[in-house]
Order: structure tokens, then sequence, then C-alpha cells
């Protein structure tokens, strides 16, 4: 039964495996790396057991209310993650995300479509049929989430061997590389030669829609200092267009919570040369979206 797999696989408590670097041959991590890293996991491991504890949204924003501003995106993400097990585990009539996005109206519901896709990545779980009872407007952003798992929990397959899952096609699997992008970030440790190399194997085809996942992550998430992410706008040469575009992305998220961070006015300053502010004004995130075309992450900042 479904609801067996997803239980086995959760036991595997592969949240956010941070402790690979070794495997992949990053020897030395930067103390502030580490611990940004664990801050942001923590808080959405709280997220996590503040939906599986109890699905009624007034008793999941309290136990979030003591969460810094800047961390509270991360925490409902993994709300979408609770939220999102106790529908495949014990389902009902209606669908706990959309029930809790209805009933909070929370400004954060991008990330809550996010934390889904964690969670059906992190099984991993084919998208149909649970995207079906979804808001058909923020799929992508599960599609995101989806592939950022994937890197994640499964980065020998997805990273090394370059794999793409057999239930994607068209748009959706470059929707998946911005994801996927946003979780070498954390695979990689934030060093810029490890990220521009697990990238470059990559077709190029592809390799665009990674580095905008990286412009996005770093500058939203952060973690690094401004020798690396100076190293990052130079490595990555003809994408770099893509990097800073997710990085606008990410600008124009932290403006839609009313939160920007220490993290993210950095990266800004180093990528774009001015405040997050203006980078979250810029043309890049304010054109009409067509999913076709432009990145899911304008998609449902613009919309």
């Amino acid at each position: 039964m479904i609801q067996d797999a997803v239980q086995a696989r959760l036991n595997e408590d592969k949240t956010l495996p941070i402790n690979i670097w070794a495997e992949r041959g990053i020897s030395a991590i930067i103390p502030s790396v580490q611990q940004r890293m664990q801050q942001i996991r923590g808080t959405l491991i709280q997220g996590f057991q503040a939906a599986i504890a109890n699905d009624q949204p007034e008793a999941i924003i309290a136990n979030l209310d003591e969460i810094a501003d800047e961390l509270r995106g991360f925490a409902f993400e993994g709300v979408g993650m609770g939220l999102t097990q106790r529908d495949l585990v014990a389902p009902t009539q209606h669908n706990r995300v959309e029930s809790f996005i209805a009933a909070t109206g929370t400004a954060y519901e991008h990330f809550i479509y996010v934390g889904v896709g964690l969670m059906l990545g992190k099984t991993p779980l084919p998208l149909e049929p649970y995207i079906s009872q979804l808001n058909p407007d923020r799929v992508w952003l599960v599609i995101d989430g989806y592939g950022f798992q994937h890197g994640l929990s499964h980065w020998q397959k997805y990273l090394d061997q370059l794999a793409i899952p057999e239930n994607l096609s068209g748009y959706a699997v470059r929707v998946f590389d911005q994801g996927m992008g946003r979780s070498i970030w954390f695979v990689d440790g934030t060093d810029a030669t490890h990220i521009s190399k697990t990238i470059a194997a990559f077709p190029p085809s592809r390799q665009a829609d990674l580095w905008g996942g990286i412009g996005f992550v770093c500058t939203y998430s952060g973690g690094a200092e401004r020798a690396t992410l100076e190293a990052l706008k130079i490595a990555a040469g003809a994408y770099q267009f893509a990097l800073i575009q997710g990085s606008a992305f990410a600008a124009k998220s932290r403006q839609k919570i009313g939160s920007y961070s220490a993290h993210t006015q950095l990266a800004c300053e180093v990528l774009w040369g001015m405040e997050a502010a203006k980078v979250a004004e810029n043309p890049h995130t304010q054109v009409t979206p067509d999913p076709e075309v432009w990145q899911h992450y304008r998609s449902h900042l613009v919309m």
C-alpha cells in the first residue's frame, strides 16, 4: 500500500542530509556555512513537526510564532511536508494543504507548495495523483520542491548520474532542474568550485536552469561569504544571466513576505551591485508570466 511505502521511507529520516560532503570530496566546510545549514534544517523540521502534530491551521501557526521572520519560509516548507505526509498516510476527503491555505491566507503559501514537492520527492513518489488535488497555478512550485529533494536525498542518481524522473517531460523537467539546482547549494556545501563542476557535468541544455536554482538559493537561503558569491558569478560564465535572474526572483520572494535577510542583501550587492529592494523591482521580475518561457519563480511571484 502507498501508506506503508511512505511510512517506511519516512523512517529513514533524511529530511536534509547535510552530512554528505565528505562523500562528495568536500573536506573543509566553513563553520558559518555549517551553522546556517543546521539553522535552516532545524527550522524546516520545526514546521514539519507542527504540521504532523496537529493539522488545525490555528494550532500550526501558533507553533511558528516565535520563529524569526527571515527563517519563517523554511518553517512553512516544513508545514507543507507535514500536511502532505498526513494526506499520504491518512487520506481524508479534503486536501490538508489546500484547506490550510484557505483557512490562513498565508503570504507563505508558495513555500507550502514547495514543501509538498519536498515530501513527494523524499519518498519518492509519482507526482500524480496527489497534485491533481492542488491549485493548478501552483503546481510548478511542487515540481520545484520535488527537484530539490531528488537532488538532496538521491544525489548519486540525479546529480552524479544526471537522471531525470520518468514521470516528467517538457517544461516540467526545466522546473525540476531549477529546484535541483537549489539542492546543489547544500549538497556541495556552498563551495563554488564543486558547484560549478557539478553543473558542468550536465548537458548544456540543462545548465541554465541549474544555475538559476543556484542564484535563487544563494540569495534566499544564503550562508556563503562574499568571496564565494563573487566566485559563483565568475564560474557561471555563459549562464551568468540565469544566475542573477534566479537571484532577482529570490529578492522578489523576500519582498513578498516583507523580510529581507542579511544573506539576501549581500547576494544582491555582489550579483547585482544594488540593494535587495531595488533588485526585487527590476524588470526581470515584472513581466507577465508565461509558464512555458519564464522560470517558475516568476509565475508564482508576479501573479
